[in-house]
């Protein structure tokens, strides 16, 4: 039973960002497990609700792994679906809980996430890691379930060569992902310092991509610029696939996807289980990450802008 009823936690509030030791301990609901924080990783998305997007007021983090320590599985190591649907709407009783209508999201959309020592997860959403595969690489199973989805929408029709525009972590993870099954990537990486972090040989590094040459781009960039590029590189009734939220993409002239007859794919979250069983099988090294503990939150935010780390994570053992 946990003896305390606070603990330490990164709080997220009208996009400032605070350390608290005070933070109420989570209460597991019936169905709900109570986990022990290890590693979570600050993403994109945490940057860009600090920014507005989704006006989420909380404890964000939604990239973690860590252990059960009130639940039908405590004590084994967990990662996290973090869409929590209703269970009882037409997509969930469908098997499609990430587009309920209803739908929480750990750290993002109405539910607590995992910067913090502490969070609860509905035991349907938990996932047990391999015993083999650590706790610095099971961290990345969230995004490269993201990854693995574009896998699984274009299952049928497999692409063998495809531009990946955005050298940010989630870019990186899909180009990888993409040319462990055979295809040919080619990546857009205009800051050469990004580069270093790329493990697969085989994916092509470029500094510009050409005009209506691509019969597949993704877009990972999460801006406005890599959205023009990502038109601009995908040839007429290419595919292009959104990977990556552009928060505000109102200046972007879309009429190349009418003038250029293109097929335009959104793309999200990813099949968890997937990405463990990928990640065990050895086809990722853990990447260069520097660890902060949670009272540093100033400093873990200005190292997630420099490229020569891969990813910032958050370990709430860590004492300043």
């Amino acid at each position: 039973m946990r003896k305390t009823k606070a603990m330490q936690a990164l709080v997220l509030n009208n996009g400032i960002w605070s350390c608290t030791t005070s933070a109420e301990m989570p209460r597991p609901g019936p169905g709900e497990s109570l986990v022990q924080v290890r590693y979570a990783g600050l993403c994109g998305t945490d940057l860009e609700l600090s920014s507005g997007y989704y006006g989420f007021s909380g404890i964000p983090g939604h990239e973690f792994v860590g252990r059960v320590l009130e639940g039908p599985r405590q004590g084994t190591r967990v990662v996290a679906d973090i869409n929590v649907g209703c269970g009882d709407c037409f997509r969930c009783t469908s098997g499609q809980h990430r587009h309920c209508q209803q739908r929480t999201v750990i750290g993002i959309k109405g539910r607590a996430g995992a910067f913090a020592q502490y969070l609860s997860v509905p035991d349907q959403n938990l996932l047990m890691v391999p015993d083999q595969l650590s706790d610095e690489l099971a961290v990345y199973a969230e995004p490269v379930a993201a990854a693995l989805e574009v896998i699984e929408q274009v299952a049928e029709a497999r692409p063998t060569e495809v531009l990946v525009i955005g050298a940010g972590r989630l870019g990186m993870i899909t180009g990888q992902v993409l040319a462990s099954f055979g295809v040919k990537v080619q990546m857009l990486i205009r800051n050469p310092l990004r580069a270093q972090h790329i493990q697969n040989p085989d994916i092509e590094i470029v500094s510009s991509a050409d005009k209506d040459a691509y019969p597949w781009v993704i877009d990972c960039s999460g801006s406005k610029d890599g959205l023009v590029a990502a038109l601009d590189a995908t040839q007429a009734q290419g595919l292009l696939v959104l990977k990556s939220t552009v928060v505000n993409a109102g200046e972007v002239d879309l009429s190349p996807i009418m003038v250029k007859e293109l097929n335009v794919l959104g793309s999200r979250c990813g099949p968890m289980a997937r990405a463990l069983n990928w990640l065990e099988a050895g086809a990722m090294e853990p990447p260069k990450a520097v660890v902060f503990p949670l009272g540093e939150v100033g400093g873990a935010l200005n190292a997630a802008t420099d490229p020569n780390y891969f990813k910032v994570l958050f370990n709430p053992d860590l004492e300043i």
